[in-house]
């Protein structure tokens, strides 16, 4: 597998978990480039990284980064496949999504070009190590406990969020009821009008509008270019020129038979 990565354009950097470690993985690197460039995987400052093994948090990658590469690690992100955005935001601190099982793919984000030089030039040799004395990364029964605590949210916190929620969530519930009731009459036969008129043109509703674009798009996409090329031009005027001919032709057939049909034969 690793011959085939570095063909590919990769670079190889084992890693291990700890210094005292038997066994280790290979990371495979190189500089993220694509085609449309996203703020928070800007380029010559990125690096994408891939067979990220499970024990390696987020902490780990930043930290072991940084100090191999001697310059600032701005971010770390991880997915699951590649892709050229971030992470979703954790609105909830208590409804969180899934974490990644198994190997993941990793974004490493320095400060400047630099750190990204230095990670494409370490040693394919000397491997990393994510767990040390003063910073470890905990494993085990150790992590368990410390994801099964986590898990146990504060009552009070988790009222607040859940209140918090439900009451923006009625305020939205409110202004599409409030949408929806224009143009209506109410008990007393009253008409709320708005801007718009007692009857709109299509309903407000975001998924009419959807359809709306979804239509106009599609038939922008079957439009074809008529008359773009100079030749197509003249070729057109001349298919004119000549079914104009053809039509003055037959009127005067169709003349020349009515004159015929209206000539005075007494014998």
């Amino acid at each position: 597998m690793v011959p085939e990565m570095e063909k590919l354009g990769f670079k190889v950097i084992p890693i291990k978990f700890a210094a005292e470690s038997t066994a280790q993985h290979s990371l495979f690197v190189k500089e993220h480039a694509v085609r449309v460039n996203t703020d928070v995987k800007p380029p010559h400052r990125t690096l994408f990284v891939l067979n990220i093994p499970s024990y390696s948090t987020e902490a780990s990658i930043k930290r072991v980064f940084s100090e191999k590469c001697d310059c600032p690690v701005e971010a770390v992100y991880f997915h699951k496949k590649p892709t050229s955005s971030e992470p979703p935001e954790e609105d909830s601190k208590f409804f969180t999504s899934a974490a990644i099982q198994g190997f993941k793919v990793g974004y490493v984000v320095f400060k400047s070009s630099v750190g990204l030089k230095a990670a494409l030039s370490l040693s394919s040799i000397d491997p990393l190590i994510l767990s040390s004395e003063s910073k470890p990364v905990s494993t085990g029964y150790e992590k368990w406990a410390k994801e099964y605590n986590q898990r146990i949210p504060d009552s009070k916190e988790l009222q607040a969020e859940i209140d918090k929620y439900m009451t923006e969530y009625d305020a939205e519930q409110e202004k599409i009821k409030m949408k929806e009731k224009e143009g209506e009459a109410d008990e007393e036969g009253w008409i709320t009008v708005t801007r718009r008129g007692r009857k709109p043109g299509f309903s407000r509703k975001e998924s009419v509008h959807k359809k709306v674009m979804g239509r106009e798009r599609q038939k922008r996409s079957r439009k074809e270019l008529l008359n773009f090329y100079t030749f197509q031009i003249r070729e057109s005027k001349m298919k004119h020129v000549a079914e104009l001919r053809q039509k003055f032709e037959e009127d005067k057939k169709r003349i020349e038979m009515l004159k015929q049909a209206r000539r005075f034969k007494p014998y």
